[in-house]
């Protein structure tokens, strides 16, 4: 590839030699099923959403995401809090379910994969949905490596998440592209020396492939 100034906003200096891509899951890869979120809302046994136990819900998710402590217990405490009256795995099952898999970017991973570079899943989750994803979702056989925050101890956009990657790969920063719908992360993924670009879904699959071209690859 050809010397360019910037490539999506991000400088380059020498010519690319992109080995491997990191791809964002939740709005790069999936997306939420519709009505999902109303679903999860409605866990406090409410007939319509309540955004107030929601983001309680949220909250008690966070340290999840970073393995620093587990689902069933946290959320136990929330459904608690609220009276609801479910129990704490048909929350889990119904908070975890809400993703469904965009089939023209999993193309593009495999595409990838078969050119030669490689293609690892970079995404903050806790351990019940990176496990339906690993396995029901058939990630653990889709891409080169997994790469969730649950089991790497750190979350994006924390840059120690990244470090945590460099450590299991031999790659060199440069020689990674991330890809992820949040410029919080990119720019944590930057500041390490990794590419990366911002993207989501409602772009379009185009989008997707044009800036893989963009970096010389392409598929």
């Amino acid at each position: 590839m050809q010397n360019a100034d910037k490539v999506n906003g991000d400088p380059v200096n020498q010519p690319l030699n992109i080995e491997a891509v990191l791809f964002d899951a939740d709005g790069v890869l999936q997306q939420e099923v519709e009505g999902g979120r109303e679903k999860i809302a409605c866990l406090d046994g409410s007939a319509t959403p309540n955004e107030a136990f929601l983001q309680d819900l949220f909250r008690a998710e966070m340290p999840c995401l970073r393995g620093d402590a587990d689902l069933a217990d946290t959320v136990g405490e929330v459904l608690k809090k609220w009276d609801s009256p479910y129990s704490v795995e048909h929350a889990i099952e119904t908070h975890t379910k809400i993703v469904a898999v965009n089939p023209e970017s999993i193309e593009v991973v495999r595409a990838l994969r078969m050119s030669g570079i490689g293609a690892y899943l970079a995404t903050n989750q806790h351990e019940y949905r990176a496990r339906y994803m690993s396995e029901v979702f058939g990630y653990a056989n889709i891409f080169d490596g997994e790469f969730y925050s649950c089991r790497v101890g750190a979350m994006k956009p924390d840059p120690n998440y990244f470090h945590a990657i460099l450590k299991s790969l031999p790659y060199r920063p440069e020689q990674l592209l991330f890809i992820d719908d949040r410029d919080r992360n990119v720019a944590a993924a930057k500041s390490v020396g990794i590419h990366g670009v911002e993207y989501e879904l409602g772009e379009g699959i185009g989008a997707l492939r044009e800036i893989l071209r963009e970096y010389g690859l392409d598929i």
